[in-house]
């Protein structure tokens, strides 16, 4: 089920066990359209074979900074997506009640989120796969913004909230609009080491770092086919990797299905 989310505090009614919240950015619109047709067909995918499935219609949340009437938060800090800081309003904007997931929009899932639900540790604040310390290719993200090299770098880009969880309480438009600094966040530095639960590796496998053999979720950290001078770049690696050739795998699946992707041109 699709939901705008202009009057979302008086409107907004989940149905599904886990809304799943997709940051969307503009210039990555392909990114963001491909991501949500994936969580659809994946879990369509579990109802034709028999398998088991939450959700006939599962709720994707497409998260927006203007969408949040609240959301002022402006102090000059870098910010690579419209999504930076909107993801930790994903507990307030359910009411602080049940669970939820947040998902970065450069993510494709080649199994249903869904499964996720068997993996949650219901005591914890906040699920996210715990990557080991590691040092991004370069010095200049994709988007030409300095590359952080911080630690919990990327556990953010995936996260499975315990809304009702006491430590998130803290998680209201005051603390979020004017808590610096923003990397805090990031960091999870409201929760302490144990209020963190663990998921597995395969949910968010980095394309440039990790080579598994059956991941479960794609996180292209260093761009994608989605971008135009990839996509004429033949030569570039995401056209000669297999993570590279998924995505676009997915994107004829998009296409055959009735939808059309804008490619916007962007410079990466």
């Amino acid at each position: 089920m699709w939901h705008e989310l202009e009057n979302w505090r008086n409107n907004l009614k989940y149905t599904s066990t886990l809304p799943i919240f997709i940051g969307y950015e503009e210039r990555e619109h392909d990114a963001y359209e491909v991501c949500k047709f994936s969580i659809e067909y994946q879990n369509n995918r579990r109802k034709e074979t028999g398998m088991w499935a939450w959700d006939d219609h599962p709720d994707i949340v497409q998260l927006r900074s203007k969408s949040i009437p609240e959301y002022n938060r402006n102090h000059g800090e870098p910010q690579s997506t419209d999504f930076t800081f909107t993801r930790f309003w994903v507990p307030y904007m359910c009411d602080f009640s049940g669970f939820s997931m947040f998902v970065d929009c450069d993510f494709l899932f080649l199994s249903s989120p869904y499964e996720l639900v068997n993996e949650i540790d219901t005591d914890k604040a906040v699920s996210v796969v715990k990557h080991p310390e590691y040092i991004p290719l370069g010095d200049i993200k994709m988007d030409g913004i300095a590359q952080h090299k911080s630690f919990r770098k990327n556990w953010a880009s995936l996260m499975i909230f315990n809304n009702e969880h006491p430590k998130n309480q803290i998680l209201k438009p005051d603390y979020l609009n004017d808590h610096l600094p923003g990397l805090d966040f990031h960091h999870l530095n409201w929760l302490e080491d144990e209020d963190i639960g663990s998921l597995p590796m395969e949910w968010n496998c980095l394309d440039q770092y990790y080579h598994l053999i059956d991941p479960k979720a794609i996180h292209y950290t260093e761009g994608g086919p989605w971008f135009i001078d990839m996509q004429a770049e033949k030569t570039h690696p995401f056209h000669n990797t297999r993570y590279g050739q998924e995505w676009v795998k997915y994107k004829d699946r998009f296409d055959a299905a009735g939808g059309s992707l804008q490619h916007h041109t962007t410079d990466v």
